[in-house]
């Protein structure tokens, strides 16, 4: 869901990685918006696939001031510092009245060593509140509190609780522990856990934490890469090797560079621009009467892209693509791509939140714009993965009881219900029969996925919030929205945590109804749209049209 346009801020970026034109946050208003000014503007790329979701996330980033809000205390609170005996009864007691909290970015708590530890994760039995989530650059609608409050909720550091926050350093912990009192949580101790986490012992981590790469190790890559520096920190080539040749840093977003947010706010230096566009074409699926409102964004063939999108910007089947900007959903939905060829993939964490929170600069310089090397081959024939999207025969399959599996729906609630299609260049409204619906975020709320900084939350939120929608995490639960632009963040983020069923269809919404599809309308009929009649049509035939399950000139003037 990408049209809905691109065009996000900094902090929206964390807001516009977090909100989807198919998750519906304040993004999703801004993004009609937006979308439908591109189209009044003639601009068929208006968004492409993930545009809108980009877009609409972006958009709203874009569109929205800057907020200078913190909930980070004024001064460090004085707090009492627990021992070691009592943090590793901590990590032994599971029980409801004590609550063991990370006060460190997401990144270290999936499994990055970082800030000098000699390990990655967290210890045993340990919720996430990052210090980062309280003064983080926020630009999303929904309040920061929204986030924090609900991530205190949902693991437990309620009033009445012991809690012992820790971190790495000392400084973390304290301004984590300064919230939790000023929120009623009076039973509060701080530890420095440095030595805990260097010995190693009873740390947990997630085998897939290296779905995301640290701002920290991209930076000392954008550092080389851009001759600020000559040598790769040893954490850069930990993971990258010494060969800076096969690295190909990536900013993926809908639009070319001057009508991205390539040099507006910026990007990480000396990363190369992708347009979603280059391998989700603009197309108009039925040429007859809904010209205007049949666009679609669909991905192009895996064959396609590996064939001419990927020697284009030089990337084979050797490569390391680092995916940056400031909206997280091209980077699920790139990722994927990437993936199925076999290409060793990472998104940048906390996109350009994490970048700019940690003082590194954004290039906006047009005299540095990167232009692609080509290759003249991917260096493969094969597709490596076919299986890491999900594709429309697939989810017939499921449906009807073929495969194992569930279908969710992400989109925002008048998405589901059928009242309104979501989408400016898209006139068919209503919900899959058989799918389930599982919100990915709204205005008031935010996002369900994400924390405050536009990172995954922990497995155990993310399984608990997918259970509470009805979904088994057991089976493969195949999302979409719109153009599953946020149904490729929601799988990439749900992934990174381990659930590793949770997947994305490279479809939806858009295509299963342009096609003709059976779907449930409004009024809880199942229908289907008829390009003959050009015309919403019930079962038998009979044209039932209401300008709700599909536009009408009379529906659109009001």
């Amino acid at each position: 869901m990408k049209k809905r346009l691109v065009v996000s801020l900094l902090c929206a970026a964390m807001a516009a990685s977090l909100a989807s034109a198919c998750g519906n946050t304040s993004q999703q208003a801004d993004s009609a918006s937006e979308s439908e000014s591109a189209q009044e503007s003639g601009d068929e790329e208006e968004s492409g696939e993930g545009a809108e979701e980009e877009k609409e996330s972006e958009e709203d980033s874009d569109g929205t001031e800057e907020s200078k809000d913190t909930a980070k205390p004024a001064e460090k609170a004085e707090v009492e510092s627990a021992t070691a005996e009592q943090v590793q009864e901590f990590m032994k007691d599971s029980d409801e009245n004590t609550v063991l909290v990370d006060a460190r970015p997401q990144e270290s708590y999936s499994g990055w060593a970082l800030e000098g530890a000699a390990n990655g994760g967290h210890l045993k039995n340990a919720a996430l509140f990052s210090a980062r989530w309280l003064d983080c650059e926020y630009a999303e609608s929904a309040p920061r509190e929204a986030y924090l409050e609900r991530a205190m909720e949902d693991q437990g550091i309620t009033e009445g609780k012991e809690v012992i926050v820790y971190d790495y350093t000392g400084e973390q912990a304290l301004d984590v522990a300064g919230y939790f009192i000023k929120q009623g949580v009076e039973d509060v101790l701080v530890f420095q856990a440095d030595e805990l986490i260097d010995a190693g012992k009873d740390l947990e981590s997630y085998e897939n934490y290296d779905r995301f790469l640290p701002t920290e190790i991209v930076k000392s890559i954008s550092d080389v890469k851009t001759g600020k520096e000559k040598e790769l920190s040893k954490e850069a080539k930990a993971v990258i090797g010494d060969d800076l040749s096969k690295v190909v840093l990536v900013d993926v977003g809908w639009g070319n560079a001057r009508s991205s947010s390539y040099f507006s706010p910026g990007h990480v230096p000396g990363a190369v621009h992708i347009n979603t566009d280059s391998y989700e074409r603009p197309r108009v699926y039925v040429a007859e009467k809904r010209a205007d409102y049949a666009k679609e964004w669909r991905l192009i063939s895996l064959e396609e892209f590996r064939d001419s999108v990927c020697t284009q910007y030089g990337i084979t089947k050797d490569s390391v693509v680092i995916l940056t900007g400031t909206s997280t959903s091209p980077q699920g939905r790139l990722g994927f791509m990437l993936r199925s060829l076999g290409v060793k993939v990472y998104a940048m964490s906390g996109a350009l939140t994490a970048w700019t929170y940690n003082g590194y600069e954004l290039d906006t310089d047009e005299d540095t714009l990167i232009v692609p090397e080509s290759v003249k081959s991917f260096g493969s024939d094969t597709i490596a993965n076919p299986d890491e999207i999900l594709w429309m025969d697939d989810i017939k399959a499921i449906l009807k009881g073929e495969k194992e599996g569930q279908v969710a729906d992400n989109r925002g609630e008048d998405e589901w219900k059928g009242e309104y299609s979501g989408y400016s260049y898209h006139d068919l409204a209503g919900m899959i029969e058989g799918s389930v619906w599982c919100e990915q975020g709204n205005e008031e709320e935010g996002e369900f996925f994400d924390n405050a900084d536009g990172t995954p939350r922990t497995q155990a939120e993310l399984k608990a919030y997918l259970e509470s929608n009805g979904l088994d995490t057991k089976k493969t639960i195949a999302f979409f929205c719109g153009d599953s632009w946020g149904a490729a963040k929601i799988s990439y983020w749900c992934q990174s945590v381990d659930l590793d069923n949770v997947m994305e269809w490279g479809n939806g919404w858009i295509p299963w109804s342009n096609e003709g599809n059976e779907f449930i309308d409004h009024n809880g009929d199942k229908v289907h749209y008829d390009k003959y009649l050009d015309t919403v049509v019930d079962e038998d035939g009979n044209d039932v049209r209401d300008g709700v399950n599909i536009l009408d000139d009379a529906a659109e003037e009001e």
